[in-house]
């Protein structure tokens, strides 16, 4: 999840300083005192659902349901679950009466899942997503204020058309943005000489794009690059590259997941366990909706991310099926750090492929161009050739070769003028095929060594 916060969306020091007390407070509490507090915020969404959003009070009146029947954890499996296709189908009456009241903004995002979904955020899930993030980089030993280094696309393609710069710094907020588009080693140097300049102390980015810089980096013995912390998200994060990673950089890899609807956060504790930030999100974990093989002989279990809104009273997610699996541990032990939220083994079912271009530049998140474009609802990227990228799309507006013409300028932006791209019509069966659960939305068949050829 990677979210670019705008400081009108988070000018609310007060409020952002007092969720930050109960946060701090929150991960050394007990069990029965962090369920207390999650129930509160339960029932505050609850009742916000019943009285002012209509999908909700619609089902919970055929059910007969009032928010003084949710009394305990427990009582919310009596709300059905809520899925993509649902959330697609019945947006505005799952928007709030009293939404404006919240100051909601609309985000889209087509994810890895491929196909579009929109949904409201407001401020009280402002100040949370806020909050979540200081407390985790504070894990690392991050202040308020440290210089800091993030491995991106997005401002350099879509916010600021500046394609070809190496690097922006914020003076305000200290944050490095390096472009992701050109981490090749062709432009090695340049990026040593900015990480010298800038000296920045965290870094922050797709594990694929920090994978790729840590390999060409590998290759530079004493190239004196180094951090306090290193913060991972958006894609799974493999063994292998944890491992090269920590060791080119000198930094342990805090790995976290979650996502633009903002109903569940794992991340890394200084220990190295992925735990459950309950205080976050309401998370339950349910058998997948297809089911996993190959589960026994000692394996762990592996669950879906069922995660519900404690913040967002706009558009309040309940029991919403976010489609992401987690691995869990054959019994629940303790871990090291000594904080209360709960451990899982891995997260898995994130996956993405790297572009690789013919001028030798590895490009991720290019999937977010769909989220771009006003009309697809599903798409995916495939990479057949070194210098040619075929992709399909499903368009609700039908064949339009405007849109194909837009599609291709924004693709050109991450890829540029020399990969061949060719679009096709398309329909989601013709997507994904046969293939069962989660798909690629960016598929490569290059292999990824190709970047060191370069």
């Amino acid at each position: 999840m990677g979210i670019n916060f705008r400081i009108r969306d988070f000018s609310y020091p007060f409020s952002i300083l007092r969720l930050k007390r109960i946060f701090d407070k929150n991960q050394w509490l007990s069990k029965e005192a962090l369920d207390d507090f999650r129930l509160s915020r339960l029932k505050q969404v609850i009742s916000q659902a019943y009285e002012n959003v209509p999908y909700y009070r619609k089902i919970m009146m055929e059910r007969d349901i009032t928010p003084d029947d949710i009394s305990t954890l427990g009582d919310l499996k009596n709300i059905p679950f809520l899925t993509k296709t649902l959330l697609r189908t019945n947006f505005a009456s799952l928007l709030a009466h009293n939404a404006k009241s919240y100051k909601p903004v609309m985000l889209s995002t087509s994810g890895t899942g491929g196909r579009k979904i929109s949904f409201y955020v407001d401020k009280p899930s402002n100040i949370l997503e806020f909050v979540y993030y200081w407390r985790l980089w504070g894990w690392a030993g991050y202040r308020l204020g440290d210089p800091c280094a993030e491995l991106c696309a997005e401002y350099f393609t879509f916010f600021k058309k500046k394609t070809t710069a190496l690097h922006h710094f914020h003076y305000p907020s200290r944050r490095l943005l390096i472009n992701s588009l050109y981490i090749s080693r062709r432009y090695l140097d340049d990026f040593i000489g900015i990480f010298r300049r800038f000296k920045p102390l965290f870094l922050k980015g797709l594990p694929s794009n920090m994978y790729m810089l840590a390999l060409l980096l590998n290759e530079r013995p004493g190239h004196g690059i180094s951090f306090k912390g290193i913060f991972s998200q958006g894609e799974n994060l493999m063994p292998h590259q944890r491992e090269l990673i920590e060791s080119v950089f000198s930094s342990k890899v805090y790995d976290s997941y979650g996502h633009m609807e903002r109903t569940v956060a794992i991340s890394n504790c200084p220990a190295g366990s992925y735990h459950i930030h309950m205080d976050y999100g309401m998370v339950e974990l349910e058998d997948p909706e297809i089911p996993m093989v190959n589960q026994g002989g000692g394996e762990p279990d592996v669950k879906e991310i069922v995660g519900t809104s404690l913040y967002n009273l706009s558009m309040p997610l309940i029991r919403y099926r976010t489609g992401d699996l987690v691995k869990l541990a054959p019994c629940e032990e303790k871990c090291s750090c000594r904080r209360v939220f709960p451990k899982i083994v891995a997260i898995i079912g994130r996956d993405t492929d790297v572009i690789i271009t013919p001028d030798g530049r590895a490009v991720t998140a290019i999937y977010t161009v769909f989220d771009r474009m006003p009309g697809i609802v599903m798409g995916q990227i495939i990479q057949d050739r070194r210098d040619r990228l075929v992709v399909k799309i499903v368009n609700e507006f039908g064949k339009l070769n405007r849109v194909d013409e837009i599609l291709k300028g924004h693709l050109r932006s991450f890829v540029g003028t020399g990969m061949d791209i060719k679009i096709e019509h398309t329909t989601a069966d013709g997507i994904k095929g046969d293939s069962p659960g989660k798909f690629k939305v960016v598929v490569s068949l290059i292999p990824r060594e190709d970047i060191l050829d370069s």
